[in-house]
């Protein structure tokens, strides 16, 4: 419950569900700052993976790997199709969110506490290697009305 992560998160939904808005000053500043966060994210993930180069495969990163770019995006699916009418625009977009690569923050995380550091920086690099693949498979599926917006109609 003290993890940075998880208080910055509790306050940010405070002060949206209060309607806080802080002074113009301070609401420009921490833009930049957003705009900022993943670029450093991304250039930090960067430096890791060239001063930590990738000398094996953990076996780990297989199943990871297929969890992540395979089953997570079926799994959404398969629910979004059974739970509800959704739009095809928002089923689509929860699969195509739901097959992206794991996250950088996955390795920013593993860097701060200094656990599974290379693995974290090897499993965001293959997944995003592999997402070229099932990303693009995926759109294409899409694109040509070959994955149908609803199983369950």
């Amino acid at each position: 419950m003290l993890h940075p992560f998880i208080i910055a998160t509790a306050l940010g939904v405070g002060a949206a569900y209060i309607g806080f808005r802080p002074p113009v000053p301070v609401e420009r500043f921490l833009e930049y700052l957003s705009r900022a966060a993943a670029p450093c994210a991304l250039f930090a993930m960067g430096v890791t993976l060239a001063l930590r180069p990738l000398n094996r495969v953990p076996h780990e990163m297989v199943p990871i790997a297929a969890l992540k770019l395979i089953l997570h995006p079926l799994l959404c699916y398969v629910v979004l199709s059974w739970i509800g009418n959704f739009s095809e625009t928002w089923v689509f977009s929860a699969v195509l969110l739901a097959a992206l690569p794991i996250a950088t923050n996955v390795f920013v995380i593993a860097q701060q506490y200094g656990v599974w550091v290379q693995r974290a920086s090897a499993s965001v690099l293959i997944t995003t290697c592999l997402s070229v693949v099932t990303v693009t498979g995926l759109l294409y599926l899409i694109r040509h009305d070959i994955l149908a917006p609803d199983l369950f109609p």
